[in-house]
């Protein structure tokens, strides 16, 4: 056949709407995850906390490096993380794996401030 498209139509189900960020996948038991090399390294981190404070990276590095130190020594005691806008992080378990600890902790954060219904949306329920 030349110059001849065939166009397959089929019907489709109604696609249940997406609560995850657009960049997660579902894995093979359905739980999402970010995609391999997606990781947010400390290089990264502080040339976004500049961007967005405005302020020099010479002054934002040690205040970063201070912050993740301070987060990590209080996730290695088993201590709960309460950060908003970040949210909430629990400690669940510390395993001791050799020379390594693995922290196994819970993260709850909060529908972001555009998803939430403003005060005087009609949507917004009376037990809100």
């Amino acid at each position: 056949m030349t110059g001849t498209t065939i166009k397959k139509t089929t019907k489709r189900a109604k696609a249940e709407p997406k609560t995850a960020a657009p960049d997660l996948q579902a894995d093979d038991t359905g739980v999402e995850v970010a995609p391999a090399g997606n990781e947010l390294d400390k290089r990264e981190l502080i040339a976004k906390v500049v961007e967005r404070s405005g302020v020099k990276r010479r002054d934002a590095k040690p205040a970063v490096e201070a912050m993740l130190a301070i987060l990590g020594e209080t996730l290695a005691e088993g201590r709960e993380l309460k950060l908003p806008p970040f949210g909430r992080l629990k400690v669940n378990r510390i395993k001791q794996m050799g020379d390594k600890r693995v922290i196994i902790t819970k993260l709850r954060q909060g529908t972001a401030p555009a998803e939430r219904p403003a005060a005087g949306d009609e949507t917004a329920t009376a037990a809100e």
